[in-house]
């Protein structure tokens, strides 16, 4: 009986651990996109800024090793125009989400103000998410 409970967990452990590997899109490696990408989720959101903090990093990592003297000119262009690369396609991805939230109507975009507190009846700032006076929670007021 042990054996077999043993066996049932390793294989959900090993299909849980598997499951990316069979949900991910496959990737040219080094092909150029005609356009920047319109995001469609958070996770791909969290990709590109990923990728862009990365490539800024290796830039700086660069950049220190050459005045280190540990790269040669040629080396240094070399790595700081790849990941420059890499950083621009990720910023024009995430420019294009930034446009498309841009054109929707205003009203879709921010949720309603609360001038006063339904408690308390105190005035309330902008953009505060408590009241000052009662502390009541003004976003479930909204809703």
């Amino acid at each position: 009986m042990t054996l077999f409970a043993s066996i049932v967990i390793v294989i959900a452990a090993a299909s849980f651990v598997a499951l990316p590997f069979f949900n991910a899109e496959p990737v040219a490696d080094g092909a150029a996109s005609p356009g920047p990408r319109v995001l469609r989720t958070a996770s791909e959101r969290q990709t590109f800024e990923r990728q862009k903090a990365d490539a800024y990093a290796a830039i700086k990592e660069a950049e220190f090793d050459y005045q280190m003297g540990k790269l040669s000119d040629a080396d240094f262009k070399l790595v700081r125009d790849k990941y420059a690369a890499q950083a621009i396609e990720a910023i024009a991805a995430l420019d294009a989400v930034s446009v498309a939230r841009t054109r929707q109507p205003k009203d879709a975009r921010r949720p309603p103000r609360i001038a006063f507190c339904p408690i308390c009846g105190r005035a309330v700032p902008p953009r505060a998410n408590f009241c000052p006076a009662c502390g009541q929670s003004l976003q479930e007021a909204v809703a």
